[in-house]
């Protein structure tokens, strides 16, 4: 897509600012002159930084809003070496992510132990994705661009977020323009054999009253998996250019453009690498341990090999537009009108599952699967420090998804033809329309000057609807049978009253306490695999619907300052009860296809303790922890998944506890140089990553180190930064799948890697101007 900063562009842009400032005066464009994006962060006196978030729809300090809430900075985020959305799992300690292959970035989200990933094309994830007050569904992109901070706002967060948001709300912002600065900086990056990548931001002034942001990267990853048929190394190439125009009037008025495009391809071995393999499978018709050792497969819990004689290619582009209009009412109100169109395009992909080259190979082709979504949210905020605070709006989105498989089955060769096919193939052309209408209102009245009563609702309308049809093609030596096409379609009109109740008192200018109640909403969906893989026969079958998602959850926090502000405590207690939990249960048919079935869990049960702590006592040492103890998150007794009882089991992607810690140092050296060091720690329990009692389905506990060192120069124009990350090389998957495709019940355990799975050693170079 080309960028859209040609001259004509720019110029255009001008004019029209230009146009502008001639209605208003100069004097009134900036008042303060300072060019700060509300977002920008405040210090004093050399203590903690205090982020200005926007949790409630609203700019406020994160110490005055009543919800449990790690706000993560650009630096953090440069220093951490967030690089996609998954890895923002090593900054909150209730944040979790699973296999953004299949779920999508964003989709495969959990927190508080609470998460869906997203595979069917009529469902949503518990955990919304919001960037710059865009909800991305499913078209989020998963790069991390030139972002101002990063929210992971933990708990029902429907009122405000919708539908979407169950489990919490990953609210993103973006790097606003800055009017009469003109700069950027250009960032390297060397992996050596494993990557390397540029990243590069401008800043462009147009007048007094507007001005441009270009933002872009380009980034290779090599070296996730090797496939010792072809020698060949997994690369993955990603590039994203995001184009930002701000025209800024006056104090009462501002206009936010953004466009911005992304792409992602990826080639060699992209599937799962096998981790367990027995000597012969259940039926006793595979040798899985020697049929990989054949290939050159060393299967073992750190391998990151496959035997692939496929094309192993995967596609994906997402582009997307906003306009975010903001105006002060005479009266101190604020109108916010927000439109969004993004789109999210993957395929042509061609995935090996099989993993070796012997029989019952399963290939998998996607030539489409397609996502677009449009929204529009108005809302209106009255002034702050009143007696009564709100905020009101309405909200509408329509997203249509389609995806077109197929899946080849190729069995035994060697077995007589008939009776064993040669080849079955299935195509699969799935589409769904999701529509949402809602209105919504959350307040805040001031019973003294100390203590607020928090009230809100949300009044929800979806319309869902999803269809699929199936042809299976069955092939045997010399001839082909009749193709079989089954069909499946469903709708569901759901209507839901959310909301939440609560009280904050203020104890001190260092203290405060709030109690909340929520409940939140996740739509229906509409299970069109499940009618189609119990019919024997060929025809048209109605879809089951999937009830909505009802979680309920009572909070109690404290955020507390100590020490002149030289260290913050957040602390917060849980207990959330979810009523019909969508839970999607993906396992492998006998012959090895990737099978994902929506459902209901009855009840599902979170409590636990968060703490979230910011300590700086030195004006050079900065350290950071954030702890989740998540209690229960279990299936209920009696809940079985392939006829297995699961219950009184965790869920997937649910540590029982997880603790982030992180540190900087900063050393002023001879000649105004300053050297920087830092580093950081996740520890993490034992987790489950598949559905089934095997202890071999989940990962045990484990931490993952990583140390940084930079030297900055005086002017702070430039910089370069060592950095090790996983010191000790702990291969931690991202998923687990059983058993391993194309061999059959019994025969072992294949992980899904990413580059946080390996150890990385890198240098980046940087200059600013």
């Amino acid at each position: 897509m080309a960028a859209p900063r040609t001259p004509s562009a720019i110029g255009s842009l001008t004019v029209l600012s230009m146009s502008l400032a001639a209605i208003w005066s100069p004097a009134q464009a900036q008042a303060d002159g300072s060019g700060a994006s509300p977002e920008a962060v405040r210090k004093a006196d050399n203590g903690i930084q205090t982020v200005v978030v926007t949790a409630q729809k609203r700019a406020q300090s994160i110490k005055e809003v009543p919800v449990a809430i790690t706000a993560v900075s650009a630096a953090q985020l440069e220093r951490a070496g967030v690089k996609d959305i998954g890895d923002l799992s090593k900054t909150a300690a209730s944040l979790e992510f699973g296999d953004q292959s299949a779920g999508g970035p964003g989709g495969s989200a959990s927190i508080r132990g609470v998460g869906t990933a997203v595979f069917t094309v009529s469902a949503e994830s518990s955990v919304g994705v919001v960037v710059d007050g865009v909800p991305q569904g499913a078209t989020a992109s998963g790069l991390m661009l030139d972002l101002a901070r990063v929210e992971v706002l933990r708990g029902p967060q429907g009122t405000l977020f919708g539908k979407n948001a169950s489990a919490g709300v990953l609210n993103m912002a973006t790097q606003e323009p800055i009017i009469g600065d003109a700069g950027g900086s250009v960032s390297l990056e060397f992996k050596g054999k494993h990557g390397d990548a540029v990243r590069a931001t401008g800043n462009v002034p147009l007048n007094d009253i507007s001005a441009l942001r270009i933002s872009g990267i380009a980034e290779r990853n090599k070296g996730v998996y090797h496939n010792t048929l072809t020698g060949e190394d997994s690369v993955t190439d990603n590039g994203g250019a995001r184009l930002r125009y701000l025209l800024k009037p006056n104090n009462d008025l501002s206009v936010n453009l953004i466009g911005e495009a992304s792409n992602s391809f990826s080639e060699n071995a992209v599937f799962f690498a096998p981790s367990v393999a027995y000597a012969t499978n259940t039926a006793g018709n595979h040798h899985p341990a020697a049929e990989f050792a054949s290939c050159g497969v060393t299967v073992s819990k750190t391998n990151n090999e496959v035997c692939s004689d496929g094309p192993e290619l995967r596609h994906t582009q997402v582009r997307g537009l906003s306009a975010q209009v903001d105006w002060t009412m005479p009266n101190g109100s604020s109108l916010t009108s927000i439109t969004g169109y993004r789109t999210r395009k993957q395929g042509p992909d061609s995935v090996n599952i099989g993993m070796s080259n012997t029989y019952d190979k399963v290939d998998n082709y996607v030539p489409h699967q397609d996502a677009r979504q449009f929204s529009q949210e108005l809302r209106i905020a009255s002034p702050i420090k009143q007696p009564l605070e709100y905020v009101a709006g309405l909200f509408y989105a329509d997203s249509a998804n389609y995806k077109d498989s197929t899946t080849t089955i190729l069995p035994s060769p060697f077995a007589p033809s008939p009776p064993v096919p040669r080849s079955i193939a299935t195509d699969a052309i799935q589409h769904a329309k999701l529509s949402t209408k809602a209105v919504f209102g959350q307040a805040t009245w001031h019973l003294t000057e100390d203590t607020g009563l928090i009230g809100g609702l949300r009044y929800t309308r979806d319309s869902v609807s999803a269809d699929q049809t199936q042809s299976s093609v069955v092939a045997f030596a010399p001839f082909t049978l009749p193709a079989s096409v089954k069909s499946s379609s469903g709708h569901a009109d759901q209507s839901n009253l959310s909301g939440k109740l609560g009280l904050q008192h203020t104890i001190s200018k260092t203290a405060n306490v709030y109690a909340t109640l929520s409940r939140g909403y996740k739509g229906p969906q509409i299970d069109t695999s499940t009618p189609i893989n119990v019919a024997a026969d060929a025809g048209s079958y109605p879809g089951y619907t999937v009830k909505p998602e009802l979680p309920t959850s009572l909070e109690l926090g404290t955020k507390l300052s100590f020490l002149q502000r030289r260290l913050d405590v957040d602390l917060a207690a849980l207990h959330t009860k979810i009523k019909d939990f969508q839970e999607q249960n993906c396992t492998l048919t006998p012959v090895g296809a990737l099978s994902c079935i929506p459902l209901n869990v009855p009840n599902v049960t979170t409590k636990g303790l968060e703490a979230d702590i910011r300590a700086r006592p030195l004006p050079q040492l900065q350290l950071g922890m954030s702890l989740a103890l998540i209690l229960d998150t279990a299936y209920p007794a009696g809940f079985s998944f392939d006829n297995v009882n699961v219950g009184g089991q965790r869920l997937m992607y649910s540590p029982r506890s997880k603790v982030t810690l992180n540190g900087d140092y900063n050393w002023d050296l001879p000649g105004d140089y300053q050297l920087k060091f830092g580093g950081d720690l996740v520890y993490k329990s034992r987790v489950r990553y598949c559905n089934t009692l095997d202890p071999e389905c989940g990962f045990g506990g484990h931490s993952v180190a990583s140390l940084r060192v930079a030297l900055r120069s005086p002017d702070d124009k430039w910089g370069v930064a060592v950095y090790d990350r996983n010191l000790a090389d702990k291969r931690v998957p991202n998923a687990i799948i059983y058993p391993l495709p194309g061999k059959g019940a019994g025969s072992g355990f294949a992980y899904s890697l990413g580059e946080n799975s390996f150890r990385r050693i890198g240098v980046t170079v940087d200059y600013r101007f």
